[in-house]
């Protein structure tokens, strides 16, 4: 058939601790390897030899290294057309050029807001105004002049302006692909074509669950989980702090994930109620997703598509969520369990909410049947195959 025909060569580039983005992608290109004669390059930001030479990189956005490696791909494997994911840093942008130089089309995925606010060198032009940035959590308090997207380093923020300057510039000119319809109308409003703008979901496939479930010691049903980046910005200090001020409340708290607060909210917080488990593989996250009474998040930014909500969904678990940054594209309408972003009061009442079992397991059910209705892999499909014709 003509599908099997289309060669679709798919570009993605590792973090160093494997994000939703990763697991997105990977989900992405099984589908369609299903329907397509798909090819895969990966890049990986884990290790970096020859700091001199990748310093250089950094600098021209340039790396000749990735850059052969495509072309040689390209040449190999002739495909219809290229599918670009993630290109900070290893990739760089420089892949970009090779692939004009060749002729074939190429759509880029954006699964966050990195590229807006990257692209200003102060803090003032990235807030524009605003006491916070809703796209990365940078707000009016910290350091003075500079942009200082990393926290953590001044150097690395400079690459990340300097590359983002470029590929925002890139990104005008290009097919574009966001996640929500929300992220779309960021884009049209901030001056892009709106014709070279497509939606399309990530698709979820829950792969195996962790046969591991006892080893936790918690009888399903017995908690919420919350799993990602333990930040500021996806406001878990709020979340557990909130969480604590319920009295009589039946189920426990779990937290997965790391990050930057993980050590200080353990210590201040971990009780017989509230349980960090640290890092923990998908295969694990998932069965303790699959046997929990609801998922919970409370992030402060823009989400592109949350893997965590969406597989919840999928396995007929309730979602506590804040109504931001379309999040709740991805529920049905009048969800009771949707809240006011940065709202403690509204948080502590969903989570009061809770307590009517009858709720949470209709709620369960209508989430199920949306998602299988609107985002199902047909739907999918249907959308990719538009845009790349």
């Amino acid at each position: 058939t003509l599908k099997l025909m289309k060669k679709i060569l798919m570009i993605h580039t590792t973090y160093r601790l494997t994000g939703g983005e990763d697991v997105a992608f990977n989900n992405e290109v099984k589908v369609l390897k299903n329907n397509f004669n798909v090819e895969v390059m990966k890049f990986s930001n884990k290790n970096i030899p020859n700091i001199f030479k990748q310093f250089i990189y950094f600098l021209t956005n340039n790396n000749k290294d990735s850059q052969k490696k495509l072309k040689k791909k390209l040449v190999k494997f002739k495909p219809d057309i290229v599918y670009v994911h993630n290109t900070w840093f290893k990739a760089s942008l420089g892949i970009f050029k090779e692939l004009n130089n060749s002729g074939i089309d190429f759509v880029i995925k954006l699964h966050n807001y990195r590229f807006d606010c990257g692209k200003s060198f102060f803090k003032k032009t990235h807030l524009n105004g605003r006491k916070k940035c809703d796209g990365c959590g940078y707000n009016d308090k910290d350091n003075f002049f500079f942009n200082k997207y990393f926290k953590e380093s001044y150097i690395k923020s400079l690459f990340l302006i300097i590359y983002s300057k470029k590929y925002y510039k890139l990104l005008k000119e290009s097919k574009i692909v966001t996640l929500s319809e929300f992220q779309k109308n960021f884009l049209v409003e901030s001056g892009f074509e709106p014709k070279l703008i497509n939606t399309l979901h990530n698709p979820i496939s829950i792969g195996k669950i962790s046969k591991n479930f006892n080893y936790y010691e918690l009888e399903p049903k017995s908690y919420i989980i919350y799993a990602g980046l333990i930040s500021e910005a996806k406001g878990s200090k709020t979340l557990i702090e909130t969480y604590s001020l319920l009295k009589n409340f039946k189920k426990k708290l779990v937290i997965v994930g790391e990050g930057p607060l993980y050590s200080e909210l353990k210590k201040k917080f971990e009780n017989k109620n509230i349980i960090f488990f640290g890092k923990l593989d998908n295969e694990e996250v998932i069965s303790l997703i699959q046997n929990a009474y609801s998922v919970i998040t409370n992030t402060n930014l823009y989400e592109g598509q949350p893997t965590l909500l969406f597989e919840a969904s999928k396995m007929k678990i309730n979602s506590v969520y804040p109504n931001n940054g379309g999040i709740s594209e991805f529920f049905p309408n009048n969800n009771p369990f949707s809240f006011k972003p940065n709202s403690r009061e509204d948080l502590f009442n969903k989570l009061i909410l809770l307590n009517d079992s009858k709720l949470v397991q209709n709620q369960s059910i209508k989430n199920y049947e949306f998602i299988e209705e609107v985002y199902s892999s047909e739907s999918y499909l249907k959308n990719f195959e538009k845009i790349i014709n």
